[in-house]
């Protein structure tokens, strides 16, 4: 749980992530005459698109863990600036959000891509404001630096 502005926000990241996965299998049953991409084009374009956001979302888990650094909005110990993070200042999230771009396309359901905008959009304007903010009072100057440096997605 955290307190943004006096408010309790109860979620976490990857309860959207899941909620969104679920959709995007319910959406391929409620509509089928939305599933456009056939076979074997949804298998082609989806799995690298899935695999890719697995990798995405596992290699940053483990530098973490590594790095004895929270995932959980625990106080912050360090900026880790190895692996994915020399590239993003949030690899996990834009794994999660092309792994949902390719259970997309693998449904082959078009209103399932809705499922990554939903996502994206929770985690840029709730979560990473706060996650930033929290990390600069925590960690100061050496966050301030990287996230100069760094780009906040891909």
């Amino acid at each position: 749980m955290i307190i943004k502005n006096n408010r309790k926000i109860v979620s976490i990241p990857p309860i959207y992530f899941f909620f969104c996965i679920a959709v995007s299998i319910v959406l391929y049953f409620v509509s089928p005459q939305m599933n456009r991409i056939k076979f074997p084009y949804n298998i082609i374009t989806g799995i690298p698109f899935v695999l890719l956001g697995f990798y995405m979302i596992s290699s940053p888990h483990f530098l973490l863990k590594k790095n004895n650094t929270p995932e959980k909005f625990q106080k912050s110990v360090c900026v880790v600036k190895e692996g994915l993070y020399k590239y993003s200042r949030n690899p996990m999230y834009s794994g999660f959000v092309i792994f949902l771009i390719g259970l997309s396309c693998a449904s082959g359901n078009l209103i399932s891509f809705i499922s990554p905008i939903f996502f994206f959009s929770i985690i840029n304007w709730m979560f990473i404001p706060y996650e930033e903010e929290k990390m600069e009072n925590e960690l100061g100057q050496e966050y301030i630096e990287y996230k100069n440096q760094v780009r906040r997605w891909i």
